[in-house]
């Protein structure tokens, strides 16, 4: 019996190892897209019925940043896509700043990230640093080393950390 069982899962394990041309074509790399805007901002709610922040934005005079990391994914593939989101604002007349922990919440950062497998949630950052530097009109690098604040009791924090150039 034990012979039958494996023999079948090497048989499905080979068979489904096959690709053919049409499924190697199908596959889409990693992105990031990092961007600012000027006509945005973060605004925070409370969420009474789960007792957390969620944010959204809307229109306002903050720079807006946008970190958008889409992983690797190919359709003949279900549920491979994943990504996250980090997003956070300052004032508008900063050449360069620096938040480190506490200060953070002064950006109305959040971090999210999503997938077949992972829950959606907006994760509020209280702790690391965010640096940014503007380098030219249309261009700021920034520095990002946090950690998110854990929504329920066992959670562990999820660290994330990327220096990337931001374009308008």
């Amino acid at each position: 019996m034990y012979r039958l069982i494996f023999l079948s899962f090497i048989i499905l394990t080979y068979f489904s190892s096959c690709t053919s041309d049409k499924n190697e074509n199908d596959c889409y790399p990693e992105t990031v897209i990092s961007n600012w805007t000027t006509e945005n901002e973060i605004m925070i709610d409370f969420d009474t019925e789960f007792e957390r922040n969620n944010y959204s934005v809307v229109d306002g005079n903050k720079l807006l940043f946008k970190y958008n990391h889409t992983g690797a994914q190919c359709d003949h593939i279900i549920d491979d896509e994943w990504g996250e989101r980090l997003i956070f604002q300052v004032e508008n007349n900063n050449a360069d700043f620096e938040f480190v922990d506490e200060e953070i919440l002064l950006t109305n950062c959040f971090y999210q990230h999503n997938g077949a497998w992972v829950n959606h949630n907006q994760y509020q950052v209280k702790n690391g640093t965010i640096k940014g530097e503007k380098i030219s009109e249309n261009e700021w690098k920034i520095i990002v080393n946090i950690e998110t604040t854990p929504l329920f009791e066992n959670e562990q924090p999820i660290n994330i950390a990327f220096t990337e150039i931001f374009v308008e």
